[in-house]
């Protein structure tokens, strides 16, 4: 079948180009950590405020409290580090406040580069609000034109996708502000959302119910999927930098249960929210939470239009609305759930209900000016059996709050400190962390997919930057380049289901030479997967004669296709050529190509007054009892900087001969005219099966450029 979509865009736009400036590399010191466990002592920093919020610094060891499995213990070392720190000067000092015992202060280094702070925007949400889109990046905008230091290094992390260059600690407000410009609000690629936000069903049937809490269950995995697996990566790339370290989590929704009050589940995720909690509180991240939506009244979420609210006041009154309001108050429990955890057993505070995200972020910070460290010496017995040992860390004014750490795994710190690394796995390592001198410029393009012969895989197209590349002399005719690539596929854990790794060398005629500097290459693969689920794709290639080292990864789910469900498989776009023709499509078989055009599939920039071609595979479309065809709507949306611009209208699709009617592959193609504002755009397909009622949806982004 065939679908044309005409658009004609009016609106005028301009990009802001920023200057880059060199990053600082974060100090490295591994022998002061914060939080330390070891045989001989267990310590641990702590933040007290008072009850506006202010911290306070004064208090002796006299004046607290530390319970281990509810076991009082003695306080052997006691400190307060300051961090007030400014342009002028960053050192840090260490108070003693205990005179009466003299109890030593906890080693610390002298200096430290000042506050590093980690955002991690989770925009790959499938439900995630339009609003809280624009929450976040304002918020952002101004914690870095307004509250960032001189001395802060800030790295800001993106679910959706993301490139290691973006991802690197700088003090480069330009550099920011040019990451937080790129975060935008993405169509729904499935339908259901409401199972991110339960609404209220009296009298749900049985089948509804399952169908529903199969819905909000995949919703979670998804969500915490991207927020937890970016999270542990920048935890692990904060690993080796000394201090107390700042994270924070913007997310509309990480929800650890699914169900009704009655029958609530922990989702399949929960256990890598504890892996996360037990990673931040291993390496002195302390990890706050945000919910950008703004100030809401559960009571009314998910009270819509369709609600009927007289039949309600008709057949309840008053009970019946109570029960509608508890439910929507458990929903909000439930959606923020993860946020709650995730702060809470780290030492951090979940912020909601605040319209301008700015403002807890400074929150935040404020209390971030010292922290207390406190360490006991621990029994022998209880690095036994590897149990979890909760830590309750208590004042004796009632007039403050405490915030610190719920406690560790009985493992010491040098039984899982990473070994030493050598250049083989240094592939691996920036898949796991932010490379600290990555400077080979990448960018991931992912989707799922299906065909009879290969199952379900991942097709990755990586483009690689030609100014960053290194050509050596090979012989009269050609020059080479040398890659080593690694690719892995981690689920909700972050354990590495699937691996793959090779030494690639690329030989260009003398004469294009020129043309790759200026193009870049394109290297495409295809990674099988075996089952479905949520699945971080990431990659890491190295240039392995000068060294230099990007990585990048993108979160994808692969559907279970077994279960008749109508879906559909990643989109696919890419330019013309003058003939009308389709260009070439980067075929997945591990090989590097070169750049035909920017408007190829993993680029996907295209220029005014050009056409854009787009092709993908419907699966489990139910076939009409007469005409034994699937009866079918497609529908085309266009946003453009994260605003629907243009609505299409569903049209019937005409199904053409099709090898196989459970793999309906289709195509169309969107005209852009000479007027066409340049920016970010984003292309969404709807599928309707009239048949039986189902919906699928997917998006696909490009740039129109001058």
């Amino acid at each position: 079948m065939k679908l044309f979509a005409s658009v004609i865009l009016l609106t005028l736009f301009t990009l802001i180009s920023f200057a880059q400036k060199p990053t600082p590399t974060p100090p490295i010191n591994n022998e002061n950590d914060v939080v330390k466990v070891s045989t001989s002592l267990v310590q641990l920093d702590a933040i007290v405020v008072d009850k506006k919020g202010n911290p306070v610094t004064d208090l002796t060891a006299d004046d607290f409290e530390i319970l281990q499995d509810g076991k009082p213990q003695k306080i052997t070392n006691f400190s307060y580090i300051s961090r007030i720190v400014d342009s002028a000067d960053t050192e840090q000092t260490v108070k003693k406040t205990d005179k009466k015992n003299q109890l030593p202060p906890v080693s610390f280094p002298p200096k430290e580069v000042g506050r590093v702070i980690t955002f991690v925007v989770d925009d790959g949400n499938d439900c995630l609000e339009m609003l809280s889109v624009r929450a976040m990046k304002e918020g952002l905008q101004k914690f870095v034109n307004e509250q960032m230091l001189p001395t802060d290094l800030v790295a800001i992390y993106q679910t959706r996708k993301g490139s290691s260059l973006l991802q690197l600690y700088t003090s480069d407000k330009s550099r920011l502000l040019e990451i937080i410009k790129k975060i935008r609000w993405f169509p729904p690629q499935r339908a259901g959302c409401q199972g991110n936000t339960t609404q209220v069903v009296l009298d749900e049937k049985p089948e509804t119910t399952n169908q529903r809490e199969g819905v909000e269950n995949s919703l979670s995995r998804k969500s915490f999927s991207g927020a937890v697996g970016v999270g542990m990566y920048a935890i692990n790339g904060l690993r080796g930098i000394g201090g107390r370290k700042i994270l924070f989590i913007m997310a509309d929704s990480i929800p650890l249960l699914y169900g009704n009050r009655q029958n609530a589940q922990f989702s399949d995720s929960y256990s890598a929210s504890k892996d996360l909690i037990e990673l931040a509180n291993r390496n002195s991240v302390v990890i706050n939470t945000i919910d950008p939506r703004g100030v809401t009244n559960p009571a009314m979420a998910g009270v819509g239009a369709d609600t009927d609210v007289e039949g309600i006041a008709r057949s309840g009154g008053e009970a019946v609305t109570s029960s509608i309001f508890a439910r929507q108050s458990q929903n909000e429990n439930q959606r923020q759930s993860g946020l709650f955890l995730l702060a809470n057993e780290t030492g951090g505070k979940f912020y909601h209900d605040a319209n301008f995200l700015d403002v807890p972020i400074e929150k935040a910070l404020k209390t971030e000016k010292g922290y207390y460290l406190l360490a006991y010496q621990p029994d022998d017995d209880i690095f036994k059996g590897k149990k979890f040992h909760k830590i309750s860390l208590k004042l004796k004014r009632d007039d403050l709050e405490v915030r610190s750490r719920s406690g560790f795994v009985g493992i010491t710190d040098e039984e899982i400190r990473p070994k030493a690394r050598t250049e083989d796995s240094e592939l691996y390592y920036a898949l796991t962390t932010p490379v600290p001198n990555a400077d080979l410029n990448i960018k991931l393009s992912s989707y799922f997919a299906n065909t009879s012969q290969k199952g379900n895989f991942i097709r990755a197209l990586l483009y690689i930057d030609g100014r960053d590349i290194t050509f050596l002399d090979d012989s009269d005719k050609t020059k080479k380049i040398v890659f080593d690539m690694v690719a892995v596929t981690l689920n909700e854990k972050n354990e590495v289901i699937d691996d793959t790794n090779r030494t690639a060398t690329v030989r260009i005629p003398i004469d294009r030479v020129e043309e790759v500097r200026r193009d870049g290459l394109v290297y495409s693969v295809d990674v099988p997967v075996k089952k479905d689920g949520v699945y971080t794709f990431r990659t890491a290639l190295r240039d392995k004669t000068a060294k230099r080292l990007g990585s990048s990864s993108q979160v994808v789910e692969v559907p279970n296709l077994s279960k008749s469900k109508l879906l559909i498989s990643g989109l696919m776009i890419s330019g013309v050529d003058g003939n009308g023709n389709i260009l070439p499509t980067e075929s997945g078989e591990s090989a590097f190509s070169s750049v035909v055009s920017q408007a190829i599939a993993a680029i996907r920039k295209f220029k005014r007054n050009s056409v854009v071609a787009f092709n993908y595979t419907l699966y489990n479309a139910t076939p009409d009892k007469v005409t034994k065809l699937p009866n079918l709507t497609v529908q085309t949306n266009l946003y453009y900087e994260g605003k629907l611009i243009s609505e299409g209208q569903p049209q019937t699709a005409e199904i053409a001969k099709q090898p196989d009617l459970s793999r309906i592959n289709d195509f169309g193609y969107l005209k852009l005219n000479a007027e066409v504002a340049t920016g970010d755009y984003v292309l969404q397909v709807i599928v309707k099966d009239l048949t039986n009622n189902q919906v699928t949806s997917q998006w696909i982004d490009f740039e129109v450029v001058e």
